[in-house]
């Protein structure tokens, strides 16, 4: 197994109701720098762009639908979480800081509601977890078992934090490094997102979960769950959601082999586009 992640994520692209509000969001929360603006707006580092907003919506983000669950941003050390942290706190945005053991994390959600999640990645305090009951314990270096979800130590993060930093622009390491998504069916989307090349890091059935690796020691690159109900249909026409989101791949024969696996897709410009079980929109490209 390679020792780093072989597929990995391009631009993310979100239907919103106003698309200039929502910049604006991107602008001030995360310092994003606006590099295309036009009928649509292309979002991210002064090098790359992460989030493409697109207008055509009418309504704020609704439950019972399969799709985005939250597309994560994620930063490359804690100085640079530390300095978003501050960010919102000095903005008064609500925000939910979150440890899960394999990452440090904080949740927000843009003007329509699609939730958002800030995330460093932490393997290093991570060894696995274990079943009790019909939950999970996450097993951390130290020891201890855990939630897969508990508060975060805000002192232990702001000691990091350097005066003045949420001020600056987002760091150029900045990238979407994962995708949680709302799924109709959990075998069928296993079945679907191995077969496009990911692995199988932790499947349990019984909360509703699963989470894929792409090669890496993080195993959390695509996370599935039915919470919003088993079969649950797509967001309707006019709804703010998640139109597609894009996966670059390291090596030719990794795309030709996701494409060979799934006959439906269809070549547009350098990119295959194709639908998972839930018909959620997926381009595969060449990194």
């Amino acid at each position: 197994m390679a020792d780093r992640d072989v597929i990995t994520f391009g631009a993310v692209h979100l239907e919103v109701r106003n698309v200039e509000t929502t910049a604006r969001f991107w602008e001030s929360l995360f310092g994003f720098a606006r590099r295309i603006s036009g009928d649509s707006i292309e979002l991210g580092t002064e090098n790359e762009t992460l989030i493409v907003l697109h207008g055509g919506a009418t309504l704020p983000v609704g439950r019972g639908h399969s799709g985005l669950y939250h597309v994560a941003i994620h930063v490359p050390d804690q100085r640079d979480f530390a300095r978003l942290l501050k960010r919102f706190s000095n903005l008064r945005y609500p925000c939910s800081p979150t440890d899960h053991t394999f990452s440090k994390a904080v949740y927000l959600d843009d003007p329509d509601g699609i939730t958002i999640e800030v995330t460093l990645e932490t393997p290093e305090r991570f060894l696995g977890v274990r079943p009790v009951g019909s939950q999970l314990a996450f097993i951390g270096t130290d020891g201890v078992e855990r939630p897969g979800s508990y508060p975060l130590d805000l002192n232990e993060i702001f000691q990091s934090y350097e005066t003045g930093s949420e001020g600056e622009a987002a760091h150029p390491a900045t990238r979407v490094g994962h995708i949680h998504l709302y799924v109709a069916d959990l075998e069928q989307s296993r079945e679907f997102y191995t077969g496009l090349g990911f692995e199988l890091a932790r499947w349990w059935p019984p909360m509703q979960i699963a989470d894929f690796g792409a090669g890496g020691v993080f195993k959390h690159r695509i996370a599935i769950n039915t919470w919003q109900g088993i079969g649950a249909p797509p967001h309707p026409p006019g709804m703010a959601r998640m139109r597609y989101f894009e996966l670059r791949y390291e090596t030719v024969e990794g795309l030709v082999a996701a494409i060979n696996g799934n006959p439906s897709a269809t070549p547009v410009g350098a990119a295959h586009v194709l639908h998972d079980p839930s018909g959620i929109e997926l381009r595969l490209v060449q990194a």
